[in-house]
């Protein structure tokens, strides 16, 4: 009597998961092939694009990720049991994902003025074709987050409703018109502090000047102080920073023209508004 060998297919793998999903990756999952314990087993998944180009690999790793995929395809992804003592493959399981869109890279903080900023980037890559918009947020502590919208043709935007002198966390990302979102790029800078308010002389001596400023607005509990600055007809120039305001100035030349100016300077990162300036002749 012949008796043939028959291997039976193995049992496929259970239900297909999708626990991550990246610009040119996913991260995928299965069950476990049922009756499956004590035969060796490994496992093949094959994906292919809308182009018709296929990629396979076969792993033991459960989950497993894909690589080197194409921003803002969709993939069919199939996995299938493989004995190893025969090769023999199980029907495949069937799943199918999109890989998120490419992000916009090196987001710059550019034009920093006390209420707006200009913000740069680097388009995103491999998105030929592709509809999109940049999605831009920022916020800062105690302040509800906003969002700004700009087309896909843009590579700077100009933010203009910002609080002097405090610290903005700025996100840009990639929307597609489906919603989908590539990972946001980010960056934080500190908005300019507002100006000291007008400059007045209030005493003027041989050698020396009282000056003072009214205050510089929508500046309270921001920790900051002032930089004066003054400098004579022969180029001579000297500062300081202080908090008293008014303040003198000594050690001046008599019978001198001072160009003075004074500006606020934030105490945490050292950034200074735009000066404010006038003009003084110290007495006889």
């Amino acid at each position: 009597m012949y008796l043939s060998s028959y291997s039976p297919e193995p049992s496929p793998p259970g239900k297909l998961n999708i626990t991550s999903v990246y610009e040119t990756s996913v991260c995928l999952s299965w069950d476990r092939p049922t009756d499956m314990e004590g035969v060796p087993h490994t496992f093949r998944v094959t994906w292919e694009d809308s182009r018709g180009q296929r990629g396979s690999i076969t792993t033991d790793e459960n989950p497993t990720v894909l690589s080197h995929l194409r921003p803002v395809t969709e993939y069919s992804i199939s996995v299938c049991t493989v004995l190893q003592s025969t090769g023999l493959e199980s029907e495949p399981v069937h799943t199918t994902v999109c890989t998120k869109p490419s992000a916009p890279e090196r987001l710059r903080v550019e034009e920093v003025r006390s209420r707006s900023v200009r913000l740069c980037w680097d388009t995103p890559t491999k998105m030929e074709g592709v509809s999109y918009t940049y999605s831009i947020t920022y916020t800062c502590d105690g302040e509800e987050r906003k969002e700004q919208t700009t087309g896909s043709n843009s590579s700077s935007a100009d933010l203009c409703d910002l609080k002097p002198g405090v610290e903005y966390s700025f996100s840009i990302c990639t929307v597609l018109h489906n919603g989908s979102r590539s990972r946001a790029c980010s960056a934080q800078a500190h908005t300019q502090p507002s100006p000291p308010g007008k400059l007045n002389i209030t005493s003027v001596q041989e050698t020396s000047v009282c000056l003072s400023w009214d205050r510089p607005t929508d500046m309270e509990g921001v920790p900051h102080t002032f930089r004066v600055t003054w400098e004579d007809s022969r180029g001579q120039r000297e500062s300081i920073t202080t908090d008293e305001n008014p303040t003198v100035l000594s050690h001046l030349r008599p019978v001198t023209e001072y160009s003075i100016s004074v500006c606020t300077v934030l105490q945490s990162a050292g950034l200074e508004s735009e000066p404010v300036h006038i003009t003084v002749c110290t007495g006889e």
